[in-house]
Protein backbone atom coordinates (compact mmCIF):
# COMPACT_ATOMS: atom_id res chain seq x y z
CA UNK A 1 0.00 0.00 0.00
CA UNK A 2 2.88 2.65 0.88
CA UNK A 3 4.53 2.16 -2.56
CA UNK A 4 0.99 2.76 -4.11
CA UNK A 5 1.06 6.49 -2.62
CA UNK A 6 4.06 8.41 -4.37
CA UNK A 7 2.47 7.21 -7.57
CA UNK A 8 -0.94 8.52 -6.52
CA UNK A 9 1.12 12.29 -4.93
CA UNK A 10 2.71 11.85 -9.01
CA UNK A 11 -0.67 11.37 -10.45
CA UNK A 12 -2.65 14.47 -8.52
CA UNK A 13 0.73 16.23 -8.87
CA UNK A 14 0.12 15.58 -13.26
CA UNK A 15 -3.30 16.12 -12.92
CA UNK A 16 -3.11 19.86 -10.84
CA UNK A 17 -0.36 21.06 -13.52
CA UNK A 18 -2.77 19.98 -16.65
CA UNK A 19 -5.80 21.81 -15.08
CA UNK A 20 -3.78 25.02 -14.37
CA UNK A 21 -1.77 24.59 -18.06
CA UNK A 22 -5.68 24.29 -19.53
CA UNK A 23 -7.00 27.36 -17.66
CA UNK A 24 -3.72 29.44 -18.36
CA UNK A 25 -4.21 28.76 -22.06
CA UNK A 26 -8.26 29.69 -22.19
CA UNK A 27 -9.69 26.57 -21.32
CA UNK A 28 -11.84 28.54 -18.72
CA UNK A 29 -14.54 28.10 -20.59
CA UNK A 30 -15.07 24.42 -20.65
CA UNK A 31 -15.43 25.15 -16.55
CA UNK A 32 -18.31 27.83 -16.60
CA UNK A 33 -21.27 26.76 -15.53
CA UNK A 34 -24.63 28.72 -14.85
CA UNK A 35 -26.02 27.91 -11.56
CA UNK A 36 -30.16 28.37 -10.34
CA UNK A 37 -30.61 28.26 -6.91
CA UNK A 38 -32.96 25.89 -5.55
CA UNK A 39 -34.46 26.27 -2.42
CA UNK A 40 -37.13 25.44 -1.14
CA UNK A 41 -39.84 27.97 0.57
CA UNK A 42 -37.82 29.01 3.99
CA UNK A 43 -35.30 26.15 3.23
CA UNK A 44 -32.50 26.01 5.14
CA UNK A 45 -30.62 23.86 3.58
CA UNK A 46 -31.50 21.94 0.09
CA UNK A 47 -30.26 19.41 -1.94
CA UNK A 48 -30.88 18.30 -5.57
CA UNK A 49 -30.38 14.85 -6.43
CA UNK A 50 -31.95 13.96 -10.07
CA UNK A 51 -32.98 15.86 -13.10
CA UNK A 52 -35.07 14.32 -15.84
CA UNK A 53 -34.57 15.03 -19.72
CA UNK A 54 -37.81 17.25 -19.71
CA UNK A 55 -35.69 19.87 -17.09
CA UNK A 56 -37.77 18.25 -13.67
CA UNK A 57 -35.16 18.15 -10.49
CA UNK A 58 -36.07 16.25 -7.73
CA UNK A 59 -34.38 16.42 -4.14
CA UNK A 60 -34.91 17.33 -0.53
CA UNK A 61 -34.64 20.68 1.76
CA UNK A 62 -35.02 21.00 5.38
CA UNK A 63 -38.37 23.78 5.70
CA UNK A 64 -39.02 26.54 8.44
CA UNK A 65 -40.45 23.62 10.26
CA UNK A 66 -37.28 22.18 10.91
CA UNK A 67 -38.26 18.36 9.10
CA UNK A 68 -37.15 17.42 5.72
CA UNK A 69 -39.54 17.63 2.45
CA UNK A 70 -38.89 16.19 -0.69
CA UNK A 71 -39.49 18.67 -3.90
CA UNK A 72 -39.65 18.34 -7.36
CA UNK A 73 -39.04 21.98 -9.68
CA UNK A 74 -40.25 22.16 -12.94
CA UNK A 75 -38.21 23.62 -15.54
CA UNK A 76 -40.28 26.81 -15.31
CA UNK A 77 -39.65 27.28 -11.57
CA UNK A 78 -42.61 25.76 -9.92
CA UNK A 79 -41.89 24.06 -6.47
CA UNK A 80 -43.73 21.40 -5.35
CA UNK A 81 -42.92 19.66 -1.96
CA UNK A 82 -43.17 15.87 -1.51
CA UNK A 83 -44.08 14.42 1.94
CA UNK A 84 -44.81 10.92 2.31
CA UNK A 85 -48.09 10.27 4.34
CA UNK A 86 -47.14 9.97 7.90
CA UNK A 87 -43.24 10.51 7.17
CA UNK A 88 -40.84 12.94 9.58
CA UNK A 89 -38.19 12.97 7.00
CA UNK A 90 -38.65 12.83 2.80
CA UNK A 91 -36.41 12.56 0.17
CA UNK A 92 -36.74 12.51 -3.80
CA UNK A 93 -33.86 10.95 -4.85
CA UNK A 94 -35.14 10.50 -8.98
CA UNK A 95 -37.10 11.24 -11.67
CA UNK A 96 -37.72 10.12 -14.89
CA UNK A 97 -39.47 11.30 -18.56
CA UNK A 98 -42.97 10.14 -17.28
CA UNK A 99 -42.79 12.25 -13.63
CA UNK A 100 -42.17 8.64 -11.50
CA UNK A 101 -40.04 10.00 -8.60
CA UNK A 102 -38.51 7.59 -6.50
CA UNK A 103 -36.99 7.95 -2.84
CA UNK A 104 -37.10 7.39 0.56
CA UNK A 105 -38.50 8.79 3.68
CA UNK A 106 -38.23 8.27 7.68
CA UNK A 107 -41.68 7.56 9.81
CA UNK A 108 -39.96 7.54 13.05
CA UNK A 109 -39.39 4.20 13.45
CA UNK A 110 -37.40 2.64 10.01
CA UNK A 111 -36.49 4.11 6.23
CA UNK A 112 -38.57 2.94 3.01
CA UNK A 113 -38.46 3.40 -0.30
CA UNK A 114 -41.07 4.63 -2.17
CA UNK A 115 -42.69 5.78 -6.09
CA UNK A 116 -44.90 8.78 -6.68
CA UNK A 117 -46.34 8.64 -9.48
CA UNK A 118 -48.32 11.52 -10.77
Amino acid sequence: MASCLPRFRRWVLLWSACTLTLLALGGADAFAYTFTPLDGPGASATNAYGINALGQIVGAYVGTDGLVHGFVREPEGTFTTIDAPGAFATSATDINEQGQIVGFYFDGSSVHGYLAVP
